[in-house]
């Protein structure tokens, strides 16, 4: 047998060279395996593993499969994203049961700063999408049904909402962002105070050099909980602004 003909017997029928995926076994692929794998893969080895290829090599089938499920990589990050939001949920699901607005904020941030470390990989690359799945709308009405309680117009709590969640999330996706790095750059990073800013000239930089040690003594987790108490004090504030206001009253017909 010439060498071309082995060549041609060795390749599979739709001409792709691989692993070829059992029988039946793409028909019993799912969009919640698809998900679960990509969110196993990604958190072993980081964002740059989610490969159509890889996610076919890790279930044993045709990469292509994933097509009946997915539009393309991006609807995968999407969902991806959506259930890690699902998980946030339903973590926190007991503790805002029937709770107050700030028990509400102050659990969906801390379980976001969580999950943000936690999958880094994709946390960087979907913090700021609106993914549209059945998790983020509950996160939504979650926190806007509990900012809604506190007499404001429609307006002013999607403002407050919207407060909320992109100035958690923004501070969540540095954090994933940072984690994503190789450990070297992370390093790198965070000695930078230390080793650039505290010694910088005085006469040229004397704020800085001033508060050198304290800048290279901060941590996330103390930045993330200032932010979370300066959110809860802004809505305090304007709830009771709106308290002290009062209503204009309804003219009679």
């Amino acid at each position: 047998m010439t060498s071309a003909a082995k060549a041609s017997r060795a390749r599979p029928a739709n001409g792709r060279s691989g692993r070829r995926s059992a029988p039946g076994k793409d028909a019993a692929l799912t969009p919640e395996a698809i998900v679960s794998c990509a969110l196993e893969l990604t958190q072993r080895e980081g964002a740059g593993a989610l490969t159509l290829r890889r996610i076919g090599q890790e279930l044993g089938v045709d990469a292509t499969a994933f097509y009946r499920h997915f539009r393309d990589k991006d609807d995968l990050v999407l969902a991806c994203m959506d259930r890690i939001i699902e998980q946030s949920y339903e973590r926190i699901a007991p503790a805002v049961d029937a709770a107050d607005w700030r028990t509400v904020v102050t659990e969906i941030a801390a379980e976001s700063w969580r999950t943000s470390a936690v999958y880094p990989a994709i946390y960087s690359v979907a913090f700021a999408r609106t993914t549209g799945g059945p998790g983020e709308r509950r996160m939504v009405e979650l926190l806007l049904g509990s900012l809604s309680k506190l007499g404001l117009d429609r307006e002013q709590t999607v403002g407050l909402y919207r407060f909320v969640v992109d100035s958690v999330l923004a501070l969540c996706g540095m954090r994933a962002a940072m984690l994503g790095l190789p450990r070297e750059l992370q390093e790198k990073d965070a000695t930078a105070w230390s080793r650039i800013y505290a010694v910088l000239p005085q006469e040229s930089y004397p704020a800085t050099r001033g508060h050198a040690d304290e800048l290279a003594a901060i941590t996330e987790d103390s930045i993330f909980a200032s932010l979370v108490e300066a959110i809860v004090n802004a809505i305090e504030n304007k709830a009771a602004d709106v308290t002290a206001s009062p209503r204009p009253r309804r003219r009679k017909a």
